[in-house]
This record gives structure tokens, sequence and C-alpha cells, in this order.
């Protein structure tokens, strides 16, 4: 049986900046996802993440479970868990849609000044994920750790 999981958690502050959490929860799901025919979206902002997850129940169940122990969440929220017939965002194992204004336009509409995924219902999750499949899918770079060319240099061109 095909379902839809969709969650919202607050980022937890940890010891690597944004960019290089953001790149290695990307490249962890989607590694992951493509071996497990998992599919789904996840948009970041203002401190909290939203994700959907689609597959076969046991495999993201799995997943879910996964999530949830990881340190860099918590005020983890899941929705309701709903079962699809196909898969919406099948042409991506993770899509990643960056910060933008269609989508805090949608914030304001139902009430809220700011990106704020705790607050949104089955309604509005719907239409939160039709606007989040039709905006662009995002490369993020992956970051490296120390400087330049990982050897503790820093470009200032």
């Amino acid at each position: 049986m095909l379902i839809q999981l969709c969650y919202a958690s607050v980022r937890v502050e940890g010891e690597n900046d944004l960019l290089l959490d953001l790149s290695d929860i990307l490249v962890t799901a989607r590694n992951f996802n493509a071996e497990n025919s998992i599919f789904g979206v996840l948009y970041y902002a203002d401190g909290s993440f939203f994700q959907c997850l689609e597959g076969q129940v046991e495999d993201v169940l799995a997943l879910f479970q996964k999530i949830q122990q990881d340190k860099r969440h918590h005020q983890v929220q899941q929705f309701a868990i709903k079962e699809i017939s196909e898969i919406t965002f099948k042409q991506w194992s993770m899509k990643y849609v960056n910060s933008n204004t269609k989508i805090a336009n949608f914030f304001k509409s139902i009430g809220l000044n700011k990106f704020e995924p705790h607050h949104l219902n089955s309604e509005n999750i719907h239409e939160f994920l039709k606007i989040l499949l039709k905006t662009a899918n995002t490369e993020k770079p992956i970051k490296p750790s120390i400087g330049y060319q990982n050897r503790g240099y820093q470009n200032y061109f």
C-alpha cells in the first residue's frame, strides 16, 4: 500500500551551520530514498522543516522512525497518514524547495506571518503540497567543512 506521510519539525541549532546540515540531510535522503523507492519534498525556512514522504507503508514508516531520532530535529509533529493511489513527487527521491515569496504569501493567506508548518491542517497541507509540486527543485551546493578546498584556506576574492 502506498502512503503519504507529512511532518513538521524545528531545527536544533548544532555544531554545523545551516547549509552544511541541509546539504547532509539532502544527500543522505536522496541516496537512501533512491535505494528504497521513497519519494518526497523538503522545505526549510524560519527554523522549521516540512517534509512529505511517499512510498510503501513499511518503508515510509521505518524512515520516519529514523527521522524522529535525528538530533537535528525536535518538536516533530506528524500529520495524518494518507493512503494514495500514485506518487505525487515521483520525479524526486527528495525534492528541495528554497524559501520563496509564493510560500510566504500562502502562509500569510492562512493568517501566519512566517513559515510555521506546525499550524497546518489537512486542507492547508493539500494546498501547500500543490505549491511545492509546482515550485522548482533547488540543488543545494555541498559546502566544504574547512575553508578553501578543505585545506584551511579562506577564499577572499
